[in-house]
């Protein structure tokens, strides 16, 4: 390809930096105050689109000037996103030691491994919501964005100097706007039917990078070939900057539409972040000669709060994960007023004090391979620390209630079960020569009475089989749909429930789900369409999430009792309406929840109404034993999350380890009423 390099090298533009500020401004208002700015998250969709234009525009021109060299462009990137990173993952973790129980910590120092390895955006797709902004939420859930834009750095690089080096303009443009037009119609499709895939993925963010690549392409490269733009170059003067002028405001309008009317529980990103990509990405065509790049964006708050932006950015987000821990999730507004202060003087030091000297100091442009070696010792450094707390499980030592969660119960499975039921989420056989006699079937809430079962059933008690999957009822012919996504249950338990009957040695199964979730079609006291059941081969798919429940109930019951198998069925176990975690004593804390319960009266406000349809079905089956978590977790006032000293949860509806030893015994005196235990 032949191209001019005559064109003036990518210039500092002030309104960039103004436009930086706009990103991480509505960032960190949605983060602190989401009230405020349901949309800010859209922030990052403007970052992206900067990023595609200021990276492009530096690798075009360089190649345009032959001088393009991957060691050199890494080397920069390097130099440029270490610095504050490094500091902030190391503040993260030195925090999380000091002041998180042992499951937060393992989850942090996870957390902290993917992003030293540019990964987090892959590592939270599969751990993590964005928009959960509870006690609870990571300190680093932030970082998914830089794993983003690094993988973006990966591969463009080297597609754009075989575009520059092999191919014609118009291939090259036709070659752009194909990858950004599949990108697009990626995060279209699966935003509708898989919505934490499309926020995390590269495949369905990659678009928004290259709105502002494809706009550096044709300012390095121009529009020749491209008959419909002679117009536009045509246009001089007092035209050119009225066009400018509407152009920039057009930009604005879209983003600050987005910001506005956007909110979490929108689809996204799908079209719609076409908005704030677009927007931003019409602002930077502009110019600097726009109004509003000259007279707003360029404004020196404006551009000194661009100049901070990424490490404002980097700590606002653990600064307010570290907020709410320690403050029960509920800070008031003065402690977040003041986090975010204490984030914008942070970054001001770390940008002039670390990441400024990084790039510019006279070692750093004397000795750049020197000092992106030293920086890339130190990352891997984190990386080793954070591997290694995350095996010691967090450390449980440090403080008495930095046990919680240090025995957190995980999907498990036995190579022998898993061959035999591959669609399992958790599957588990008896050992050995052992035998199966007791069948635990079902979801998460039957995962969370694995441990106590096994251990209160003993070495010297019937064998334990479990299986299940996330979110499944073991039910026959009952498939799930989760925000659009199916699920195919009835794949599993119709198999899984046949095994059961012909296996003449299993002598009770135990059927525990997560019921109220499934048929309210929501977590956590949350209701809606979420959760969708459907009843497979079955003509009433269109009944409600009960109904479809209730058939699915009596389907299995039928064959289950028909075989001669003992039944037990669990209840739900009462839900909180609040993490545990912000039960735990800590070193420091300006709050700690007590007591650490929910009232009664709104568990049976959720429950009550659902358990008499279900028991009703149950009571048509009189063999069938039911076993009741409520009054078990429940006295007359309250239901407790932590007892005696133990947590019972490990998050708002899932027993923790204690939790299970404790009910695993109860339990078991329904399953083998003459067991003694």
């Amino acid at each position: 390809m032949s191209i001019s390099t005559d064109k003036a090298s990518v210039a500092y533009r002030s309104d960039i930096d103004g436009l930086r500020a706009v990103a991480v401004a509505s960032v960190v208002i949605f983060h602190a105050f989401p009230d405020w700015l349901a949309g800010g998250f859209v922030g990052v969709d403007i970052f992206f689109a900067i990023s595609g234009y200021l990276i492009s525009r530096h690798i075009i021109e360089s190649l345009a000037k032959q001088r393009f060299s991957l060691v050199d462009f890494y080397t920069r990137r390097v130099k440029r996103i270490y610095p504050a990173l490094i500091i902030v993952l190391i503040a993260s973790l030195l925090a999380g030691l000091a002041l998180m129980a042992s499951g937060e910590l393992t989850r942090l120092s996870g957390d902290a491994l993917a992003s030293v390895l540019f990964l987090a955006n892959i590592h939270f797709y599969t751990t993590a919501d964005y928009f959960s902004q509870g006690a609870a939420a990571s300190p680093l859930l932030h970082l998914w964005s830089l794993g983003v834009e690094e993988q973006y750095y990966i591969v463009w690089p080297v597609a754009l100097f075989v575009l520059w080096r092999y191919t014609s303009r118009r291939v090259a443009v036709a070659a752009i706007a194909l990858a950004m037009l599949l990108s697009f119609a990626a995060s279209v499709l699966l935003s509708a039917s898989h919505a934490n895939a499309a926020f995390y993925l590269p495949v369905t963010r990659v678009w928004e990078l290259l709105f502002g690549s494809m706009l550096a392409w044709f300012e390095v490269a121009g529009f020749a070939g491209f008959a419909s733009a002679r117009p536009l170059i045509a246009l001089r003067g007092r035209t050119m900057l009225r066009v400018r002028d509407a152009v920039a405001s057009l930009g604005l309008a879209l983003i600050v539409a987005s910001a506005l009317l956007y909110d979490p529980k929108i689809v996204f990103p799908g079209w719609r972040a076409a908005l704030p990509a677009g927007g931003a990405t019409l602002v930077i065509a502009a110019g600097r000669e726009a109004w509003l790049s000259r007279r707003v964006l360029s404004l020196r708050p404006f551009v000194y709060c661009g100049l901070i932006s990424y490490p404002l950015y980097l700590w606002h987000w653990p600064i307010l994960a570290f907020l709410r821990l320690l403050s029960s999730g509920a800070p008031s507004t003065l402690q977040l007023v003041l986090a975010i202060a204490a984030a914008v003087a942070l970054s001001a030091l770390t940008f002039n004090c670390i990441e400024a000297p990084a790039r510019y100091s006279t070692p750093a442009r004397k000795y750049p391979l020197r000092v992106a070696g030293a920086l890339f010792c130190a990352m891997m450094s984190i990386g080793l620390s954070s591997y290694a707390i995350s095996r010691d499980d967090g450390l449980p030592g440090r403080f008495p209630d930095a046990t919680f969660g240090a025995d957190q119960q995980h999907w498990a499975y036995s190579g022998d079960c898993k061959k035999v039921f591959p669609a399992s989420d958790f599957c588990m056989m008896p050992g050995g020569d052992g035998r199966a006699q007791i069948a635990l079937l079902g979801d998460s809430h039957a995962n969370h009475y694995y441990e106590g079962l096994r251990t209160a059933l003993g070495s010297g008690h019937a064998g334990l089989l479990a299986v299940g999957s996330g979110n499944c009822p073991p039910f026959f012919g009952i498939d799930i749909h989760l925000g659009g996504y199916v699920k195919h249950c009835a794949a599993l338990f119709d198999n899984v429930l046949d095994y059961v009957i012909r296996s003449p040695d299993i002598h009770t199964v135990i059927l525990s789900s997560y019921a109220i979730s499934s048929i309210k079609g929501g977590f956590d006291y949350d209701e809606g369409s979420y959760i969708k059941l459907v009843a497979r081969d079955d003509p009433r798919t269109g009944e409600d999430n009960l109904a479809v429940y209730l058939a699915g109930l009596r389907r299995t019951l039928e064959r289950l009792t028909a075989a001669g198998k003992n039944v037990v069925f669990v209840l739900d176990t009462p839900e909180l309406d609040f993490d545990p975690n912000t039960c735990v004593r800590r070193p420091v804390q300006f709050s700690v929840r007590s007591p650490c319960a929910i009232s009664r009266v709104k568990v049976e406000q959720r429950l009550t109404a659902i358990q008499q349809r279900i028991e009703a079905t149950l009571a048509e089956y009189p063999q069938v034993r039911v076993f009741n978590p409520v009054p078990l977790l429940c006295d007359a006032h309250n239901c407790y999350a932590r007892h005696g000293g133990k947590f019972l949860y490990a998050d708002r509806d899932h027993l923790s380890s204690d939790g299970s030893m404790f009910m695993g015994k109860l339990l078991l005196k329904d399953v083998m009423p003459g067991s003694g235990v």
